[in-house]
């Protein structure tokens, strides 16, 4: 049962890794996230995995531990939140730049910027040519 626990860890955590790696966006959440499921398994693995008695304390019999299933618990949840904030993040930096292109934010030098393509969002320009070039913060007020 170890072992194949460890293959599941094994293959969750590589294909994390190699998701991780990747230039889009959608790509590196998933990564993020296959990752963390791989971690959580562990922590459960580790703690040892067994037919015992549920972590109910009004029940007799041998108990398991209940803080790997508490830990896990809390890792879920905000694992749920911090992929929530980075999907936000993602769709809205979609929207201005037109493109999920990791590589490309912030470094001017990794892409030639073609004034020809429609942006998704023509009112803002890219992360790479923020809005308060001319000498005003984005909030409005002046340097």
């Amino acid at each position: 049962m170890n072992s194949l626990f460890a293959l599941i860890i094994g293959v969750l955590v590589g294909t994390g890794v190699f998701l991780l790696l990747s230039r889009s966006i959608v790509r590196v959440v998933i990564g993020l996230a296959f990752i963390a499921y791989g971690i959580n398994l562990t922590i459960l693995t580790v703690a040892g995995l067994s037919q015992a008695s549920p972590p109910l304390l009004s029940s007799p019999g041998p108990y398991v531990d209940p803080l790997p299933q508490a830990l896990i618990l809390t890792a879920i949840v905000i694992g749920f939140a911090t992929t929530a904030l980075i999907l936000t993040v993602a769709l809205r930096a979609y929207q201005v730049a037109g493109h999920d292109d990791v590589e490309a934010f912030g470094d001017n030098l990794a892409r030639t910027v073609d004034s020809d393509l429609e942006r998704a969002d023509p009112e803002h320009q890219s992360p790479d040519q923020p809005d308060w070039e001319d000498d005003t913060l984005a909030g409005g007020r002046s340097l």
